[in-house]
């Protein structure tokens, strides 16, 4: 059965926009028709083969030694540009635009990295109870399931915990919002909340303010008719693909997709994939 994470759902409800609707209806192509996706991929030198030597396995090495210890934010620079010292130090023919690659992968990796990292320790601090201990599953009309791993609950309440790298950046994210629908749409559950994390400091209300949405109920009317407008959304991109897929070719432009600086997205060598642009790694893993 066709499938798409609860994570990508601010992505197809075109609520976020560091993540396009167009990128995440690719994915769910790739997943469906992946030699035709591979194919036009590199007729477009979106993806290019390459003999290269690349230095991923180095960095994700080095960096392997760092991943589950990064908690502060504060922090991920220093860690950052240690990383790419020891990088430049190990391998001296490493080039600029290789440099270029690695510090691309660690802005992605550490910020993610770190929020994962801090999970446990808000779950811990606030009584909640772990989750991500199952796979949350919604059939969503015939020929679509929706997926999810919930962070955490608190009695009868969904958690989604965000760590925020910036003060600024702890604030109400209608794409937070709707994830967080997708999470009680899959666990059938009413009441959620968004809980935020910038360092030391934990944002847990249950009223809602300028920075936080506060307790999500959809019984309640106000939160009701989002949440019907967020399925009303949801079953609009469902129909899209479903419309894609019929003839990919001719309904899908496949290169608007990408800024021309991210191509190449990623070079293949003997059908093994490096130097994957930040953000297209679900997108490249799904292809090889």
């Amino acid at each position: 059965m066709n499938y798409l994470e609860v994570s990508y759902i601010g992505s197809a409800c075109n609520k976020n926009r560091y993540e396009p609707v167009d990128k995440t209806i690719l994915l769910l192509l790739c997943r469906n028709n992946p030699k035709l996706i591979k194919r036009q991929l590199f007729l477009e030198g979106i993806i290019i083969e390459s003999d290269k030597k690349t230095y991923d396995n180095e960095l994700k090495n080095i960096y392997s030694g760092y991943k589950k210890n990064i908690t502060d934010v504060s922090e991920l620079k220093i860690v950052k540009d240690e990383i790419l010292d020891r990088l430049k130090n190990e391998n001296e023919q490493i080039t600029e635009e290789d440099i270029s690659m690695a510090e691309d992968f660690l802005q992605s990796s550490l910020k993610k990295d770190c929020g994962i990292n801090n999970e446990n320790p808000v779950i811990k601090q606030m009584k909640y109870t772990k989750g991500n201990n199952m796979i949350y599953r919604f059939k969503y009309k015939d020929s679509w399931e929706l997926r999810g791993f919930h962070d955490a609950c608190k009695d009868d309440v969904v958690i989604e915990i965000k760590t925020r790298m910036k003060s600024i950046n702890v604030r109400k994210n209608e794409y937070d919002l709707y994830q967080l629908f997708g999470y009680l749409l899959v666990m059938n559950k009413t009441k959620g909340k968004i809980v935020q994390k910038f360092n030391n400091d934990i944002f847990d209300s249950e009223i809602e303010n300028d920075i936080e949405y506060g307790l999500v109920d959809i019984t309640q009317k106000k939160w009701e008719t989002k949440f019907n407008i967020f399925k009303s959304e949801l079953t609009y991109f469902f129909d899209r693909v479903d419309y894609i897929l019929e003839d990919i070719e001719s309904r899908f432009y496949i290169k608007s997709v990408f800024k021309n600086s991210d191509i190449p997205i990623a070079k293949i060598k003997n059908e093994v994939p490096s130097n994957i642009r930040s953000g297209y790694e679900k997108i490249i893993k799904t292809l090889f």
